[in-house]
């Protein structure tokens, strides 16, 4: 897990150093910085992976874009991002110089460093003449001559797993395909059936959770169906029954995935990446109040939190909202849960700050104040000036 993650010169961010948990929430006005500090941990992936260009980015989950370099007053184009991240006895720490404005050429590693407590694993200094292939990581070579039990390999392995969820409604509906496809679950939702299959011996349960958080539900269920104008004519489907719908004799209608709302569908996706034992170690999702109403969101972020703290993996998730009942849900007496106020500051520089869940309670008008309500009136940060 990561304890502590440094981020410098990287899009909207000048310098910003983050305490860790193991859920960690993100608050702030839209175009604050909160997708950039997504995207800055997906390159970090990256460069644990081996390598860091436009393709390995977006598979990532981060936006095709076409500027990681500071674009403020005072940075050139020699600029460099240095990115690390530290976790136990493990760190992996790179300086990396990204390809100029509008370029999709491979990111080059000026220097990598991957160490445990006996000492570096990996040492490249920058550009000593010893390493030909700048666009090539070292770490990921050497992980392949480490033991896979030995901490910091795990360490190393999660971090180059690392992916940005962001449901889309038409993959989850099945009218196209997930660009990004994934076991357990494509990142924009993709392969949905056949993961809530997978964790069939958890549909009873979901089912009651379901019923609990949607008046109209029934149940749902998986199946497997047939199509011979598809290649493969074999596929899989969820269902969901309405319970106001008629029953008649001989007859039952249901709701398909192309018919039901995109909360219930959303539901299906965030049980998967709670529940299945597939789903990543270390993830995020970007939005994860999508398509839900705010009381549903609140006790969604309640349910998440509960399955990613009792997961005995240790699981670690970043996640960004702009859904104030999203807060309420959160377990506000437990410090392995984080949650960060993301700002502009006057320069235009990211500025994020972790909330002292404690301290902001006790300086509450009275007990009526919400954490919800607290940050909508602006007392605790990450609200725009408008």
């Amino acid at each position: 897990m990561i304890e502590t993650l440094t981020i410098e010169s990287f899009k909207s961010i000048q310098s910003v150093t983050l305490d860790l948990g193991q859920v960690n929430v993100f608050i702030g006005a839209n175009g604050s910085g909160k997708s950039n500090l997504l995207e800055a941990l997906a390159v970090l992936s990256a460069a644990a992976s081996g390598k860091v260009d436009q393709s390995t980015l977006v598979w990532r989950g981060c936006r095709a874009s076409k500027f990681f370099r500071p674009m403020f007053e005072g940075y050139g184009d020699d600029a460099v991002t240095r990115l690390m991240a530290k976790g136990g006895s493990t760190s992996y720490d790179v300086t990396l110089e990204s390809p100029s404005p509008g370029r999709s050429l491979p990111w080059g590693f000026q220097i990598e460093r991957w160490a445990q407590a006996g000492g570096p694993l990996v040492d490249r200094p920058d550009r000593d003449g010893q390493h030909t292939d700048y666009q090539a990581g070292l770490a990921a070579l050497r992980l392949a001559d480490t033991l896979p039990d030995n901490p910091a390999s795990i360490f190393l392995k999660s971090l180059a797993d690392f992916s940005i969820y962001s449901a889309d409604i038409a993959v989850l509906q099945g009218r196209v395909s997930d660009t990004q496809e994934r076991e357990p679950v494509g990142l924009s939702g993709g392969r949905l059936a056949e993961a809530l299959v997978e964790i069939k011996h958890f549909e009873g349960t979901l089912n009651e959770e379901f019923s609990a958080c949607l008046d109209w539900f029934s149940r749902f269920f998986t199946f497997i169906g047939a199509d011979l104008e598809r290649k493969n004519p074999i596929f899989h489907g969820i269902a969901f029954d309405d319970r106001f719908f008629r029953k008649t004799e001989g007859r039952w209608y249901y709701l398909g995935a192309g018919d039901v709302n995109e909360g219930a569908l959303y539901l299906t996706f965030l049980a998967v990446l709670g529940l299945h034992p597939l789903a990543p170690k270390l993830f995020a999702i970007e939005n994860v109040d999508q398509g839900l109403n705010p009381l549903l969101a609140k006790r969604l972020m309640s349910t998440l939190t509960e399955r990613i703290l009792a997961d005995e993996r240790k699981r670690q998730v970043f996640l960004t909202t702009h859904n104030p009942l999203v807060l309420d849900g959160l377990p506000l007496g437990d410090d392995r849960v984080r949650l960060f106020t993301v700002d502009r500051d006057n320069k235009g520089h990211t500025v994020v700050q972790r909330i002292d869940l404690e301290r902001a309670l006790k300086a509450r008008p009275n007990d009526e104040w919400t954490l919800s309500r607290m940050w909508v009136n602006g007392l605790i940060g990450g609200v725009p000036n408008v």
